[in-house]
Order: structure tokens, then C-alpha cells, then sequence
């Protein structure tokens, strides 16, 4: 099985706009931390934390589980388990995954022990982690690989995870020839009720990344539920804001896990409207090219630009912090974006080594 054209098309255009969405995660928070003091407001008021909620803790979340789905669709898509097709696939990830892996994570460290070094930035780190200076080799390993925590470049959480399932095909190649069905229900099962028991990879690494195996696998199209797209996405916008206004109730997180998956549902459906209208289609095509570089590159960036703007704005309201929240991250966004066409123009080979070739 191969996938047509209009189907790539329909997935690339939907990148960017994830990783956007990522980027509004990690800028979540309403203040900083600062080596000796903390600014920003800590209890927000009731519509500062509706629209935080609603897109860093709603909209954006599906971001992280689809790339997990879409990542395993394609990495079995046409595969038939040999050791030489498995083989040619290991040495494939090690440069889309491994080398920027490496490089984005080191790159992070060094950056951090010299601001950690300079006087004048020092005032920005918060002290409650180790200064890189102290660090043994085990910390050094750890904060490139992420053993027991977050690598230092913490995103690259997610680039980790889909290393460490890439390593378990052979194993879920098993799974999906023996009991596919029953193990994507047993699967799911564990990530709805949060019984995960492993820490790496994590539950929506493994779950998500198995589903899109099974769906290529099973020569199922991504965008079978096309069909029931003009139901599904109502239903999906009314459990985000159910979603949204509950979450301070324990059952909160099973309406969150519902909307992840009508969120995917509904997201895959969009594209379809995406694709057929030319200059959007055009535009976000393009920026899927970028679409890892923004990623890799938003933080520190990001940390870097919220501490900033905190340090020189003073926000205490709930109106300037309302305001950062949408203003930083659109700023690392486009930022990121033209770093990104400079780097392309002036040392194109270098970027595409660094971004995995994409």
C-alpha cells in the first residue's frame, strides 16, 4: 500500500499548525521564575484561564498523539518485517531522528552552561536545578538523552519516544499480525484510564504510534472517518469546551482523552477543506517544510523571550498577561520561521543535516 497523492497533501498541511500548537503549550504558564524573584500573576481570573485552557490544554494536545499516529502510519506503511527491511529502516531514523536528536540537545547544553557562565545572564536561571558546571557524567547523559527525566532541549521528549518505538517494530509487527484488533483495544484502554506503567516510552508514544501502525497495516486510509467528519467535528467542539470548564473535576481527564480522539478525528477531516482552498493549501504546504525547525529551535527561545518580556513589561493584570500568552509565542513562531529562510538561503546543506533532512 502506497499513499495517493491528495492524502500526502492533506498531511503536510496539517504540520505547521501542530507545531504551533506546541509552541502554545510550553506557554501555558503565567509567570517566571528569575534567580531571585518570580513575576507574572499566579491566580489568573476566570477568562485568562478559559482561553489558556482552551488552547494550550485542548486544542493544542491532539498535536502531540496525531504526530505519534501519523508517525507510525508512515513508518508502516508497505513494510513487511525482515531483518534487512528492518535494518534500512533503523539506519533511515538515524538521520531524520538521531543526528538532530543529538545535535539540538547538545547545542542546548553548551548554549545554557555559557549563559549559566556570563554574570549578565545568569539572573534569568531560576537555581533550582544544578548548574550544568556541577554535572557528572551520568548528568550529562541525562540531560542529552533523557534516561530518567526530560532531555535539556525537553521537547525532544517526543523525538526520543518515536526513537525508542522505532526500536520496538519488531515487536509491535508481532502484535499487529497475532491479536491487532485486541491489543488496539487493550492499548487504548490503558492510555484512557492512565495506568501507564513505564516512563519511556510514554503512554501516548506508544498507543498512538501503534494505532497508526495498525491503520497501515490494515490498509486503512487515515481518513476513513471522512464520512462521519460533518457529525464528529460538532461533537468534538462541544467536548472542548466541556473539557475546557471541567477541569478541576476528577473526571475531567476522561472527557480530555475523549476530545483527543474526536480532536484527531476532527482535525483529519478539516484538511479535506484545507486542500481545496489554493492559497491556504499553497502557504501551509510551505511551511511544513519549517515545521521541525520551529519546533526544535522554540525553545529556549521561548523561555529566553517569556523571561524577557516578564523582566521589561512587569505584567500584573490579567490583560498583559493574556496578552504575552498569545504575543511570545507568535513572536518565537515567526522568528523561527525567518531564522529558518535565512539559514535555508545561506547554508542549506547544514540545515537540512540538523532537521533531519526534512
Amino acid at each position: 500500500m502506497t499513499i495517493d497523492s491528495v492524502s500526502s497533501e492533506r498531511l503536510s498541511t496539517i504540520h505547521f499548525p501542530l507545531i504551533i500548537g506546541v509552541v502554545f503549550i510550553h506557554a501555558y504558564h503565567t509567570e517566571v521564575v528569575l534567580s531571585n524573584d518570580t513575576i507574572g500573576v499566579a491566580n489568573t481570573g476566570y477568562w485568562v484561564d478559559f482561553c489558556r485552557d482552551l488552547i494550550s490544554q485542548g486544542l493544542a494536545r491532539i498535536a502531540v498523539p496525531l504526530f505519534f499516529l501519523i508517525s507510525g502510519y508512515f513508518f508502516f506503511l508497505g513494510f513487511t518485517f525482515s531483518v534487512e527491511n528492518y535494518r534500512k529502516k533503523i539506519c533511515s531514523r538515524v538521520k531524520t531522528l538521531l543526528i538532530p536528536f543529538l545535535f539540538w540537545n547538545i547545542t542546548t547544553l553548551l548554549l545554557l552552561s555559557l549563559a549559566q557562565y556570563i554574570p549578565a545572564t545568569q539572573v534569568f536561571f531560576s537555581g533550582r536545578n544544578a548548574p550544568i558546571a556541577t554535572f557528572g557524567i551520568f548528568d550529562y547523559f541525562n540531560a542529552i538523552f533523557g534516561i530518567n527525566k526530560l532531555p535539556i532541549s525537553y521537547q525532544f521528549w517526543f523525538i526520543r519516544d518515536l526513537m525508542v518505538m522505532v526500536l520496538f517494530t519488531p515487536a509491535i509487527y508481532l502484535f499487529l499480525s497475532k491479536a491487532p484488533k485486541v491489543l488496539l483495544l487493550v492499548f487504548f484502554s490503558i492510555w484512557f484510564l492512565n495506568i501507564w506503567p513505564i516512563y519511556i516510552p510514554s503512554a501516548p508514544a506508544f498507543v498512538f504510534f501503534y494505532a497508526g501502525a495498525y491503520f497501515a497495516h490494515s490498509n486503512t486510509n487515515l481518513f476513513s472517518l471522512d464520512r462521519f467528519g460533518s457529525l464528529i467535528l460538532p461533537v468534538y467542539l462541544v467536548t472542548l469546551l466541556i473539557d475546557t470548564v471541567t477541569k478541576d473535576y476528577i473526571f475531567n481527564s476522561y472527557i480530555h482523552s475523549i476530545g483527543i480522539l474526536l480532536g484527531i478525528s476532527s482535525t483529519l477531516y478539516i484538511t479535506k477543506a484545507i486542500v481545496e482552498t489554493t492559497y491556504l493549501k499553497k502557504f501551509l504546504l510551505w511551511a511544513s517544510g519549517c515545521s521541525f525547525f520551529v519546533f526544535a529551535v522554540h525553545e529556549p527561545l521561548l523561555t529566553v523571550a517569556r523571561k524577557i518580556s516578564y523582566e521589561v513589561l512587569q505584567p500584573i493584570n490579567d490583560m498583559s498577561v493574556l496578552s504575552l500568552y498569545f504575543l511570545t509565542p507568535t513572536f518565537v513562531i515567526v522568528f523561527s520561521v525567518i531564522f529558518y529562510m535565512c539559514m535555508k538561503s545561506i547554508m542549506p546543506n547544514f540545515l537540512s543535516v540538523i532537521s533531519g533532512g526534512r
